[in-house]
């Protein structure tokens, strides 16, 4: 039985510093690539150690771009995608949780259904909604469309976390006269802060990332989001291709906000995962 645990244990640990490498180490070779100075960038046989450090790519890939405005249109996309997807998610998630309609069950299956139909489907008819809605290259088409994508992930997500809380606590503040804004706020919501947060992120993670939507919406280039500037850079309508230390520098800057919020709430990601996983 020892032997099988051991056997075991060393097994997960290969498959887990496998799957480690198979992200860091794309990411280790964009860094070792940002900052080597331009002769060193198509060495064969190439090196992961650059000779001398170019951190001055950082500075050359900074007025590239106008990193100031499209790093603000990027947040003014994300952070409202992020915000209304989890109060539009939270809110269905109670009434699955918490109401007894008919047919609540079908529904809920019809609604994670969506989930099957995959974006590229989704590209037309959202952009003959927004065109007609007169939406184009404005904050609102560019978030609309994405929070009605979330919503069904978002929903699962939330509800399985409010499956966890114990339906007594309901029954108790009903005695007290509370209703269900009140049951709501004042119950559901203190309880699932980690599935509320780790929906935000993962919704802000990928709106930030999001580039094919952006380029279906927008075109006039004061509305270019992080993403959008990135792809200017390699583009075929470009007039001038910067080195590719400088394009990789661009792109860690891009990623900086990213990295920064997942540092701040990665442990709301293990708890929502262990709470909400398990549950029926």
């Amino acid at each position: 039985m020892r032997t099988q645990k051991r056997s075991k244990g060393i097994l997960l640990t290969a498959v887990a510093v496998l799957a480690a490498l198979l992200v860091l180490v794309p990411f280790l070779w964009v860094l070792s690539t940002a900052l080597k100075p331009d002769n060193e960038l198509f060495l064969f046989p190439p090196r992961l150690l650059p000779g001398e450090f170019a951190w001055n790519n950082f500075s050359d890939a900074w007025h590239l771009l106008d990193f100031p405005r499209y790093f603000f249109n990027s947040f003014m996309v994300t952070v409202p995608t992020a915000f209304f997807t989890v109060v539009v998610c939270s809110l269905a998630a109670y009434a699955f949780t918490r109401m007894n309609f008919k047919l609540r069950n079908a529904m809920f299956l019809l609604y994670l259904s969506t989930m099957m139909i995959p974006q590229v489907v989704r590209l037309i008819p959202s952009f003959i909604i927004v065109k007609n809605l007169h939406m184009l290259n404005s904050y609102a088409g560019m978030i609309l469309p994405q929070i009605a994508w979330s919503i069904p992930f978002g929903t699962f997500l939330i509800r399985q976390f409010f499956l966890g809380i114990p339906k007594e606590l309901d029954e108790s503040a009903r005695i007290d006269g509370a209703g269900h804004v009140r049951i709501f706020r004042s119950i559901l919501v203190p309880n699932a802060v980690p599935a509320m947060v780790t929906l935000a992120t993962y919704i802000f993670i990928t709106s930030w990332n999001n580039l094919i939507w952006m380029l279906v919406v927008v075109s006039k280039q004061e509305k270019f989001t992080i993403t959008l500037g990135l792809a200017t850079m390699t583009g075929p309508s470009v007039d001038f291709i910067p080195p590719w230390n400088e394009i990789m520098a661009a792109t860690l800057i891009s990623i900086l906000p990213v990295f920064i919020l997942y540092l701040f709430f990665q442990k709301y990601f293990i708890q929502s995962v262990a709470m909400s996983g398990i549950k029926e």
